[in-house]
């Protein structure tokens, strides 16, 4: 940034010598007949161009590094408080805006960091030819000195609703993006409930806005253009008309006024460049303010490092809000009769949301470093996501895992079929978000991902099987409950479901009515004792036999 300034200031006053250079030769080379005043003012002038050349070459080296390493710093800074942020990303910023930011908002924060060192160039120009001015004809030095303010001033007034407008654009454009997204990525059912005309007449009025917003700014970028151009000129035109006017009264030589018609036209590159600058740097100012605003989102608490519970293979994860209580090495199911309370309690364990009732063991879940929640408790839902990679990286990321465990998981997640029918096995590129694969598929496929999670204690799986069929949902049903009763297997599995092909295969069930656990117990007894859950049962298989 220093070294743009620097060399954006040389650059621009040894241009605005050059000017001089010309009237001195002018005067005391041709005016006068003296052929070594000619030669040396002209040596003068030929090395001002040399000196601008090179400092005109550094500062384009410098402008650019400056712009770029500002987009990337921005880049890295957005990219790690997203990281920090982490599950709690979707509560305070939706997709289309992150997406904006990490795209237009970036761009614009390094092209007006690129035109800084420009801007402070051409003001640094501007006030050392308005000093030679005043020191040559003081009358064409003041004409100078209040016409630039009242362009300058003029400018000012113009930016004002031009930087409104970028910014209602920027929402607009936020909005708009997240409808897109939302879209894309809820297309499959949105086709399957018809809702698609719905959602295109909204995205269309979104649209609309979007245009409308687009216009405005363009309308007050017109403006701001044309008195860029406009004013300049004007400027140009009354210095030169003035400078020949002196020249006729004798007031100042015909070199002079040949300086002053120099000073004239080249002051019109930098204020061009301070009002170009300008403008980008509105833009910027409306891209930092976004920035800033995500930036200054508060990061969950990660709780200081502490002891974690002393016996992990001991150790109960308690939801006391909910009387929930999941014992070690079990397989356990939630049915809870409102689905939205399945959600609510995973991401409460979890610690996706901070409620501060978890314990895990006889410590707050709230006190633990996040890390090592994060590495004990695992939350797998439907909506996890797959990037581009091979199979076999994106369902077993851990270079240690040996081949012999992905095959195991992937039987347990009844996925075996789905490895053999690609052409590449396990090595098979996936494309991002699995869209070569259908529902059924990527919910196997994360099944088994999460099953080879080898350092949960507790893994936390919300209805891990409701779009597969029921053969292969009472073949996964089987699978995890013969892996638990596996002697080597150490971790509870806790599934959030209402299917009674699950529910029948835990060691344990708990029913939740209303975000509380009102009855524990195996399937079989629950059916037996309680009319609601029976109920709930007998209602899911309904819907089952209506889809």
């Amino acid at each position: 940034m220093v070294w743009a300034i620097v060399t954006s200031g040389i650059w621009n006053t040894s241009q605005v010598f050059i000017p001089v250079a010309i009237g001195w030769a002018v005067d005391r080379g041709i005016t006068q007949g003296d052929r070594g005043q000619l030669v040396l003012w002209s040596l003068v002038i030929l090395a001002l161009g040399l000196v601008r050349a090179v400092a005109g070459t550094v500062f384009y080296r410098q402008q650019l590094l400056t712009g770029t390493a500002s987009g990337a710093m921005t880049m890295h800074l957005v990219t790690r408080h997203i990281t920090k942020l982490g599950a709690s990303l979707p509560r305070v910023a939706d997709a289309g805006n992150l997406t904006a930011t990490c795209t237009s908002d970036v761009t614009a924060i390094g092209s007006g960091m690129r035109h800084v060192g420009r801007v402070l160039g051409s003001v640094i120009a501007v006030i050392v030819i308005t000093v030679i001015m005043l020191m040559i004809s003081l009358p064409l030095g003041l004409v100078v000195l209040v016409t630039v303010p009242a362009v300058v001033g003029l400018s000012g007034l113009l930016l004002r609703p031009l930087h409104r407008y970028q910014d209602e654009y920027r929402t607009q454009q936020g909005r708009l993006a997240g409808r897109a997204v939302d879209i894309a990525s809820g297309l499959r059912v949105l086709r399957g409930i018809g809702g698609e005309r719905r959602f295109a007449r909204a995205f269309h009025a979104d649209s609309a806005s979007l245009r409308v917003a687009d216009v405005q700014v363009a309308r007050a970028e017109a403006n701001f253009t044309a008195t860029d151009v406009l004013m300049p000129g004007v400027i140009s035109v009354i210095v030169t008309y003035t400078a020949a006017r002196f020249v006729l009264s004798e007031q100042v030589t015909i070199g002079q006024m040949v300086a002053f018609y120099a000073f004239a036209v080249f002051l019109t590159l930098p204020l061009h460049d301070i009002m170009e600058g300008a403008n980008q740097l509105t833009r910027a100012l409306v891209a930092a303010g976004r920035v800033t605003k995500l930036l200054n989102t508060p990061v969950p608490d990660r709780a200081s490092r502490g002891a974690a519970p002393a016996d992990r293979d001991e150790a109960h994860l308690v939801d006391r809000a909910s009387g929930l209580d999941v014992p070690p090495s079990t397989l356990m199911a939630v049915a809870c009769a409102q689905s939205a309370d399945a959600e609510m309690l995973a991401r409460r364990l979890a610690r996706f949301e901070d409620s501060g009732e978890v314990m895990l063991g006889d410590r707050p879940l709230s006190s633990l470093p996040i890390s090592d929640v994060r590495a004990r408790i695992l939350l797998a839902r439907n909506n996890d996501r797959f990037f581009a990679g091979t199979v076999r990286r994106e369902i077993a990321p851990s270079e240690t895992t040996g081949p012999d465990e992905v095959a195991d998981a992937l039987r347990v997640a009844h996925a075996t079929d789905i490895i053999d029918a690609l052409p590449d096995g396990l090595d098979t590129p996936m494309t991002g978000r699995g869209r070569t694969f259908s529902g059924g598929q990527l919910q196997r496929l994360r099944l088994a991902r999460a099953l080879l999670a080898k350092e949960a204690d507790f893994t936390l799986l919300v209805e891990p099987t409701n779009a597969v069929d029921a053969y292969t949902e009472h073949s996964i049903a089987a699978n995890l409950a013969e892996r638990h009763r596996s002697a080597s297997h150490r971790a509870s599995t806790v599934v959030f479901t209402v299917s009674p092909l699950l529910l029948q295969r835990a060691q344990r069930v708990a029913y939740v009515v209303d975000g509380r656990v009102v009855a524990t117990g195996a399937h079989d007894e629950l059916l037996t004792g309680h009319p609601e859950y029976r109920q709930l049962m007998t209602r899911d298989d309904a819907s089952v036999v209506g889809q």
